[in-house]
């Protein structure tokens, strides 16, 4: 039951775009983002696929990192992402704030339209869309772009659904088949599957509850068509989820992530205060953030605004008056179903502080998969937004309201007060304050959002006036100024120069660049992107740019065998590990992996000092990517590699370990010279010429990835995986033109999948409303 008067909703979304113009205004005068994933992994990914889309290539390969690997088979790449699309029609690194923004105003709209579905007035739908849209959940997270943009579609995911099992039409099951599609497409799969699990629970809440007096087939059928809608929005993404699928299958998680690193980041018990104090514990803008060691501020960020908060209250206290009645007040319909989500989010996001984590991780498929179960907040921050849209239609001055309010005023000036004191007084008496000082500023707050909410209570006029509107603008205005507060500066921006300017590099002529763990780990997250202080890389930009950290590298083409994807191909896991085992002794390693220079407190016997402090470089003047040797040994196993790639007397340029396909006919010669001509390197295409005066292996220290094939002067090879991780090819005496080509096997099918689903999407979506319009035209 909507109220006699309600505010317009103009008036709402402009709160929202004054907020969001506040929150980034120096995105909007020209700054761009760069702490963290910006640039360390989305745009030098993007920057690098979109080039090479402009030059006529598909961009399946990035070869500057690991010897190179997969990158539209990345899914955080989310090439295929059609706002990503953007990027083609303006190449800047602006685009990604542009992105970002759209996709805060497309949650918000998204947000919009669910609330309507769930009959909420204009003043409870323009809660829900705030709280949700400008929360912290997604403003937080919003430079890990596909996070974000994943989660951006969880409102039209719930208003899809919704909209199919009221009205079973085609047009909404192509609607909603393009919704997942594009979920999926987004670029983060733990997001899309959590955002599935939930609206598949509403699906089943809203047909045996919600739908319970229809027949049983009725049910069934919206099941039913729901659930071909999702196939067709999978199958749209099919490409994309084949090429990821196939590096899943090759990747350090293939056969899944340990307990305690896959609950790495668990959310802990006394962190749920944070839903009512966002800053309890510091905030990284200003480096008053205390417990980096426990927690990511922004992997715990779930807040929605104190009033929200109050509201989901009210949204189970008008659900427990209304519940008889729930035909005359639909909008408390729902409130369980929200309240259930929220707790089944909070209890998952906990991990490893409860039983349940285990006993799910060791017995339910994908739970051995994703780590950080503090994601599953998710579902508590988007539940709590919707009941905050639902509670604000119980929000009434009652006398019994009217005295707890001013009881609840009365202590929230109390708490300013004495935080105030313990701020001013107390705190420059101890011997480290910061602690006091952020607790008293959490406090301060919560008490100034708390007399906010009572004032407002205690002055709210009567529904059927025309001031109630005023004062749901009043409301609004205070909501949007307290998600400004908590979110403020939780993505920092820096001058556009950082991705545009030419920089001066420390790189090598020829050969990769590899960095040492814990020299790699120090630099970037303690003295750069500090999780405790975001204002040491802004004060560091520059050094952040010209550091080549991976995977930086990308923009200055600086090739390094480090790599910093979220999925890597396993054998070149397993060989940077057997570096970083034999440390000094890993001479042989790093060369058969064509290094050339090593940033890192560790010296490799026989390698020089370089012109900067913890670089050491080869002692050969060059150290080549592909060359022949005379000896192939071939193994069996992976620990067999292993055991002859530890072995002291391993010699990279005389003999190749040798695995996958069978035995070849030849594993040794008399070789004694050869040479090797590169012809042209592109990512997916090379070519070289060999003159040896005896047969060998042509050795190319390159990602052996499937997909990837051999010829020699035209004629089809086997390629073998060298060295564990490498590749080799057999050659014979003479002149010799070596071919290879990277192309996904099987990927045609997958492109023809998602081009056939998508048109099917479109074509239901275009005979639906044509219909639609024909009846309409009918009826007149």
């Amino acid at each position: 039951m909507r109220p006699p008067q309600d505010i317009r909703a103009g008036w709402v979304w402009a709160v929202l775009v004054i907020t969001v113009v506040l929150l980034f205004h120096r995105l909007l005068l020209g700054e761009v983002l760069f702490w963290g994933l910006p640039s360390l992994q989305f745009y030098p990914w993007r920057w690098f696929a979109f080039e090479e889309l402009s030059n006529g290539r598909i961009p399946y390969w990035n070869p500057y990192n690991g010897g190179g690997a997969p990158l539209i088979a990345n899914y955080q790449s989310a090439i295929f992402y059609p706002p990503n699309w953007l990027y083609v029609l303006l190449p800047s690194a602006h685009t990604m704030g542009l992105i970002a923004l759209l996709h805060v105003f497309g949650s918000a709209y998204g947000m919009f339209l669910f609330g309507d579905a769930l009959k909420m007035s204009t003043f409870g739908r323009g809660i829900s869309m705030i709280s949700f849209a400008l929360g912290s959940y997604l403003i937080g997270r919003l430079g890990s772009f596909p996070t974000a943009q994943a989660a951006a579609w969880l409102p039209w995911l719930f208003w899809g659904t919704h909209q199919l099992l009221e009205n079973k039409t085609i047009e909404r099951v192509g609607i909603l088949g393009l919704i997942v599609g594009m979920q999926l497409l987004a670029g983060h799969a733990q997001t899309t599957w959590y955002s599935l699990l939930a609206v598949g629970l509403y699906a089943l809440w809203f047909v045996f509850v919600y739908f319970r007096f229809a027949k049983i087939w009725q049910r069934l059928e919206a099941l039913l068509l729901t659930g071909v809608a999702m196939i067709l929005g999978a199958g749209m993404a099919a490409w994309q989820l084949f090429l990821t699928f196939e590096l899943l299958n090759q990747s350090q998680r293939s056969e899944g992530v340990d307990f305690e690193t896959l609950t790495n980041l668990s959310y802990a018990p006394l962190r749920s205060l944070t839903l009512w104090l966002p800053n309890l514990f510091g905030t990284p803008v200003d480096g008053s953030y205390l417990t980096p060691d426990r927690g990511v501020y922004f992997e715990d960020a779930a807040y929605i605004g104190f009033i929200p908060m109050v509201a989901a209250i009210f949204a189970l206290l008008g659900w427990l008056k209304w519940r008889k009645w729930l035909t005359h007040h639909q909008v408390f319909r729902s409130v369980p179903f929200w309240y259930l989500l929220a707790l089944f989010g909070f209890v998952l996001a906990m991990g490893k502080f409860t039983p349940v984590y285990r006993i799910l991780y060791d017995y339910v498929p994908t739970f051995d998969n994703f780590r950080e179960p503090v994601r599953w907040l998710i579902w508590t921050a988007f539940a709590l937004s919707v009941l905050a849209g639902i509670g604000v239609h119980h929000w009434e001055r009652t006398s019994l309201l009217l005295f707890w309010t001013r009881l609840a005023i009365a202590g929230s000036i109390m708490l300013i007060v004495s935080a105030g004191v313990g701020y001013v007084y107390l705190a420059p008496t101890l011997e480290d304050p910061k602690a006091v000082r952020v607790l008293a500023t959490a406090l301060i707050a919560l008490g100034c959002w708390g007399v906010s909410a009572g004032l407002l209570t205690l002055h709210q006029p009567s529904p059927n006036t025309l001031a109630i509107r005023w004062w749901q603008l009043a409301v609004f205005i205070v909501v949007g100024a307290d998600l400004l507060w908590a979110n403020w500066g939780l993505n920092p921006t820096v001058s556009d120069t950082f991705y545009t300017r030419d920089y001066s590099i420390n790189a090598p002529d020829a050969g990769r660049i590899y960095w040492f763990e814990d020299y790699e780990e120090t630099l970037k997250f303690d003295h750069y992107f500090d999780l405790s202080d975001y204002r040491r890389a802004r004060e560091r930009w520059t050094e952040v740019r010209t550091s080549l950290l991976p995977n930086i590298n990308i923009l200055d083409r600086v090739f390094l065998f480090n790599n910093f994807d979220p999925l890597q191909p396993n054998t070149h896991v397993e060989y940077v590990k057997l570096i970083e085992e034999l440390q000094t002794q890993s001479s042989a390693l790093l060369r058969a992996a064509g290094v050339s220079m090593v940033y890192g407190d560790v010296q490799p016997i026989g390698w020089l000092s370089g012109q900067k402090e913890h670089v050491y470089v080869s002692p050969q003047d060059t150290v080549p990517f592909a060359w022949v040797v005379p000896e192939g040994r071939w193994v069996e196993s992976d620990t067999a590699a292993i055991t002859q790639l530890r072995a002291p007397s391993w010699n990279p340029e005389q003999v190749v370990i040798l695995q996958e396909h069978q035995m070849p006919e030849t594993s040794a010669s008399q070789l004694s010279t050869a040479e090797v001509q590169v012809v042209n390197v592109e990512p997916t295409r090379q070519q070289y010429l060999v003159s040896s005066d005896g047969a060998g292996y042509l050795v190319l220290a390159n990602t052996w990835y499937s997909g990837w094939q051999a010829r020699v002067d035209g004629v089809p090879v086997q390629l073998y995986r060298a060295n564990l991780t490498f590749m080799a090819i057999p050659i014979s005496a003479g002149d010799s033109e070596i071919t290879l080509t990277y192309s996904p096997r099987g990927g045609e099918v997958a492109l023809a999948v998602s081009l056939l689903s998508t048109f099917i999407l479109i074509s239901l979506i275009a005979i639906g409303l044509f219909n639609t319009n024909e009846q309409q035209r009918l009826t007149t």
